[in-house]
This record gives C-alpha cells, structure tokens and sequence, in this order.
C-alpha cells in the first residue's frame, strides 16, 4: 500500500475577472510509505496547492486523492492523517513552547499525564529540551522552525507535509537544518512531503522527488537520476547549473552519436534513446564535468577555447570559455589544493575535454 496516492488530480481556481486558471493539471503520483519526498519547481507551478489538497485546505477540482488506501474526499483537515509545518511557523506567541506543542493534544483531551509524556518526547526529538517555558519571541529562527516541527509531530501523523519549512532561515542555518529534518524523519519514519523551490534542498534531503512546472509533474526519480539524467530541456535546466547546446546528429557511431553545433564543433556523445541522423537534440553538460587544461602540442583529444571570465569561489574556480563563435560555456574547476592552483585568466587559450558518457542527449 501507498502511503500517498495522487489519481488525475486536477485544481482550477476562478480570478476576480471570473478567468479559469488550472493550478494543477492531472497529477497522478504514488508515494511510499516511510519516503522523504520533495515536490520541487518554480513559483506557482502548483507545488504548495498539491501540498494544501493533501492536507484537505484544498479541495481538487477533479480526480482522488487516497491516503494509506482511504479517500480523502469527505474528510476535512482535522480528520485527515496529516499534520503541516507552515513557512511562517504559525507559532502562538502568548503560549509557551510547551502549551504551543500540547496545543492540538488538548484539543483532543486526552489525559493531562499523557500530554506531558508526548510534549516531552517530541521536544526532545527535535533538541529543544529546557526551553519548555519560554515564548517565540525568545527563540531563534531555528527554535522556532524546531517547535512547528514539534507541534506537528507530537500528533503522530500518519504523513507529514512541510510548505518551505527551512525558507525564513539564513543559509548556514538553513543547511544545518536540511541535515537534521533528514535525521529526524529517519528516526520517526514516518513519510515526509516537502514543498520547496530549493535544488539543493531536494538534493539533499530527498529520497525521491518530483519536478513540477505549470501545474504538471515532468519527471519523478531519485536525486541523482534526476541531476544525471534529466529527462527534459527545464529540468536539466532547473536542476543545478548546466549547459545546454543545441545541435544536429550527423553521424550515429554504436551508442555514440556525432552533433554540430553551431555548424561548425562536432560533440560526440552518448546516448540510450532511439535518435536519428538529422534529428535536431540538445546536449546537457553540467560545468563540474568538464576539464579545462593549457593546449598540448599534438593533442588533439579535446576541443580548443578561450576564457572569457574566471571566478574564484572558494571551493572551485567558475570559468566562462568560449567555445564558437555563438557557444560559450560554464566550468567549475574544483581547488583541490593550494600551492597547485592555476587560474586561467580572461583572453588565456585553453583545452577543453569531456567524456561522451558525460554529456545527456534529450530531444
């Protein structure tokens, strides 16, 4: 059974001016139990109205939405076995941190004792044990993002939906608490939807994601299938940083096959997807996946460039090369060690080398 099933889920919102506007078109999704899953995409691709139809905010405007097998339709949000964690927290600031977490406990009445035992133990889930008495307005950020988190998982959801949870946050902070909702949501186990606009969010935390645009799901995969293999022009371009050139096949050579670009720098590249000669492609090639290296009389093996920008970001040295007279791309050369950098300075001739297997034809 499917923690979360999503069937021809379609929402359509209706303007002042009385135009139809369709959110989110026909989404069909399946999520398993115990999954960290992360719907990614732009502004107003429809992420957060998908989070809201779970949590019963929303109602679709067609299809079913089923939670561990039960239909979600007549139930509303109270009833539904989900919990959110809001952007903003939504923290009550007149009520301690321990009254905000039994909040939704004392609106069931269970048993004062067993409040207290579950306050405690999901306030030590998330680190805050000691703070039980003091307000919001005390707390940091991260404290404060700790506690809507408490808040939520103190009811014991069955899933739990988190709308930007990380996104009022600094970055460093921020990163920090990437590692530790991962670790949390592996302790509790239960299934986690994410909403953010982040990559490297997604990347990080993310058992499996989904990629959305225009209120339309483009592909769904692991992390890393989704970076190493996109499945389309938006996501190679969305997710992390690339370069995407366009071009022709001109030559098919086994699992290899030769494209011009600009009509005048043959890319050989390896493909799985059934193309043909003549056919227009577009290449992706990620930055971090290029060698840049001073030209070697005789060496003939990559292709000659000149350096148009060099950038240093402390990790890594962010080059901008020239490769056509139409072409020019990015490259993140790691710095491994000090005394051994070279930087390549604007109008400096270079060599460029790829690997064909580490290039993405997509159509």
């Amino acid at each position: 059974m499917q923690a979360v099933e999503l069937v021809e889920v379609s929402k359509s919102f209706t303007s002042s001016r009385h135009k139809e506007f369709l959110a989110v078109d026909r989404l069909n999704l399946q999520i398993a139990q115990g999954e960290f899953f992360s719907l990614l995409g732009p502004s107003g691709c429809g992420k957060t109205t998908t989070l809201r139809m779970l949590a019963g905010f929303e109602l679709p405007t067609s299809g079913d939405i089923y939670i561990y097998g039960e239909p979600m339709e007549q139930l509303p949000p109270f009833h539904r076995p989900v919990n959110t964690v809001f952007q903003n927290y939504a923290l009550f600031p007149h009520l301690t941190v321990a009254q905000n977490v039994a909040f939704g406990l004392e609106m069931e009445k269970l048993p004062r004792a067993q409040i207290r035992s579950r306050v405690a133990e999901a306030l030590e889930m998330v680190k805050l044990n000691g703070l039980e008495k003091r307000y919001p307005r005390q707390l940091s950020g991260g404290q404060q993002q700790r506690v809507a988190l408490a808040r939520a998982l103190v009811k014991q959801p069955k899933v739990l939906l988190l709308d930007e949870p990380l996104g009022a946050l600094d970055l460093k902070l921020r990163k920090e608490m990437q590692i530790e909702l991962k670790h949390l949501q592996q302790q509790v186990g239960i299934t986690f939807i994410y909403v953010t606009h982040d990559q490297e969010e997604a990347l990080t935390m993310s058992d499996r994601m989904a990629v959305m645009s225009e209120g339309k799901i483009l592909q769904v995969g692991e992390p890393i299938e989704i970076y190493e293999e996109p499945n389309s022009r938006f996501v190679a371009d969305f997710i992390g940083e690339t370069n995407l050139l366009t071009g022709k096949i001109i030559e098919q050579q086994g699992e290899q096959a030769i494209v011009l670009v600009d009509e005048t720098l043959p890319i050989k590249v390896s493909y799985r997807d059934r193309l043909s000669v003549g056919q227009i492609v577009t290449i992706v090639i990620r930055p971090e996946k290029i060698a840049i290296s001073s030209p070697q009389e005789g060496d003939r093996s990559g292709w000659l460039a000149k350096v148009e920008e060099a950038v240093y970001i402390g990790t890594d040295t962010r080059y901008l090369v020239r490769l056509t007279e139409q072409t020019v791309i990015t490259i993140r050369q790691q710095n491994l060690h000090r005394s051994r950098i070279h930087f390549y300075q604007p109008g400096e001739n270079v060599q460029i080398n790829i690997s064909p297997d580490n290039m993405r034809l997509i159509l």
